[in-house]
């Protein structure tokens, strides 16, 4: 089975010599549950953004679903979801106006059907015309899961 995130002696030093990654090899195959756990300052944070573009890579090689990074990084950016580890969203905004929005911010084409199949899935649906700010933080949470899914 292909692996979904391959990593290859993955290396990262900051321009003020911090070296955050040292030649990392990770292989996480479809259906597996990973979690990236350590003390603050073991690279975890530059770990994911080098994997989901946001930061470049020093050295190696890592592959989203067998595309490269760079050298194909439409596609294997097409296949990345982020849910960020702060809650950042619109509080005014209904969940429904909040999903579907960011849904079109990747040029994707409006498919209620697979909206309302996503909402349904993370228990949202009776929730979809509730504004954020009325959510619990749980309820938050898994809208921000939904934005990164649509």
């Amino acid at each position: 089975m292909q692996s979904v995130i391959s990593i290859q002696q993955l290396s990262k030093t900051y321009a003020s010599g911090h070296p955050a990654l040292q030649s990392i090899d990770l292989e996480i195959r479809q259906g597996e549950i990973f979690a990236l756990l350590g003390p603050n300052g073991a690279g975890k944070t530059t770990l994911i953004s080098i994997i989901c573009g946001i930061v470049n890579p020093g050295s190696g090689r890592v592959l989203v679903d067998g595309h490269d990074i760079i050298a194909d990084y439409r596609a294997a950016r097409a296949q990345i979801g982020l849910v960020p580890q702060e809650l950042v969203s619109d509080v005014f905004e209904t969940v429904w106006a909040t999903v579907k929005f960011s849904r079109g911010l990747f040029g994707k084409k409006p498919d209620p059907a697979y909206l309302e199949r996503l909402l349904r899935d993370l228990s949202l649906w009776d929730k979809r015309d509730a504004k954020i700010m009325e959510l619990s933080g749980g309820m938050k949470r898994r809208v921000m899961i939904a934005k990164a899914l649509s």
